[in-house]
């Protein structure tokens, strides 16, 4: 156990000291894994954003009957009473006009106060289907909403799941794009870690070799030199997620966040504390990687 201390304890020295030999060097390995990491949540942010979007849209809700602003007590009772006996509705849900205003307003914060410019509350009060599953059919919820648009309280029936799966197909691309964009990103940042593992070994040369002729093994040479290099990429997995945070305070607070609604939905929540620790995860395994490989093709032990 103590010879194991000892020997991690020389690890570390060694590591640290290696980072501060060349610091331009670290900073550039750590630099250009951040810059891949940063590039690839980016990506992840848009992707999460999207698809909560996505997710707050379909959840459930299979049909959407939206009633007239003047319908009457009696008639929506009425309406509410046919629901009840249909044999295709599993579950029908009233959202009144402050329900849908207030909804609106927890998954969209930075729209909050959208309803309260216009004077008036724009959302209107409605009935929410889930269908059964036989029931789920195009040509069975368009006999559906075709019988209920007849109604007296109805002002439309709406039902259109195609956009919803088209833009979970965008959220698919997104991410696709980002992980094949920071995969390049990340091909190079390993180049680079590799490159400067590689000069540190040829740097330090004279001293392996003494090291070897008073019989360190290879595991306790490459130890430091491992290490080093996973630590230059938890900094730039942690300069990546830094670069995250900042640029998405900047942009909730610009003039054009505000003013369009877009970029609330693209980017109105940060990525989850899951995502964040495995970009720091995946910096550290990005350098670990790339001194694996530059220590394989160094051969100097």
């Amino acid at each position: 156990m103590r010879r194991l201390l000892r020997a991690l304890r020389h690890c570390v020295r060694e590591a640290w000291d290696g980072l501060w030999r060349n610091p331009s060097l670290s900073m550039l390995s750590a630099a250009s894994i951040g810059i891949s990491l940063y590039v690839v949540g980016l990506f992840l942010m848009l992707a999460f954003n999207l698809d909560q979007f996505v997710q707050a849209l379909g959840r459930e809700n299979q049909v959407q009957i939206y009633l007239k602003e003047d319908a009457r007590a009696q008639e929506i009772e009425g309406l509410r009473s046919e629901l009840a006996t249909d044999p295709g509705v599993a579950a029908a849900r009233f959202v009144s006009s402050d329900e849908a205003r207030e909804r609106f307003r927890q998954t969209f914060p930075a729209l909050r106060d959208l309803a309260d410019r216009t004077g008036q509350n724009p959302f209107p009060a409605s009935f929410e289907l889930e269908l059964k599953e036989e029931y789920r059919g195009l040509d069975a919820v368009d006999r559906l909403a075709k019988s209920y648009r007849k109604a007296p309280a109805v002002e439309e029936v709406r039902y259109d799941p195609g956009w919803i799966q088209r833009l979970a197909g965008i959220v698919g691309l997104v991410q696709r794009g980002g992980y094949l964009l920071g995969g390049l990103l990340g091909l190079a940042a390993l180049v680079t870690v590799g490159a400067t593992v590689r000069l540190t070994v040829l740097a330090r040369r004279e001293e392996i070799e003494i090291m070897k002729l008073v019989g360190a093994t290879a595991s306790f040479i490459r130890g430091p030199f491992l290490l080093g290099a996973a630590a230059q990429g938890l900094v730039g997995g942690a300069l990546a997620v830094a670069g995250l945070l900042l640029t998405h305070r900047l942009l909730e607070r610009s003039t054009i966040f505000k003013a369009n609604p877009f970029m609330s939905i693209a980017a109105g929540r940060f990525l989850p504390t899951e995502a964040v620790l495995c970009l720091a995860a995946a910096g550290a395994a990005l350098g670990l990687v790339a001194a694996v490989l530059s220590l394989r093709r160094a051969r100097t032990f």
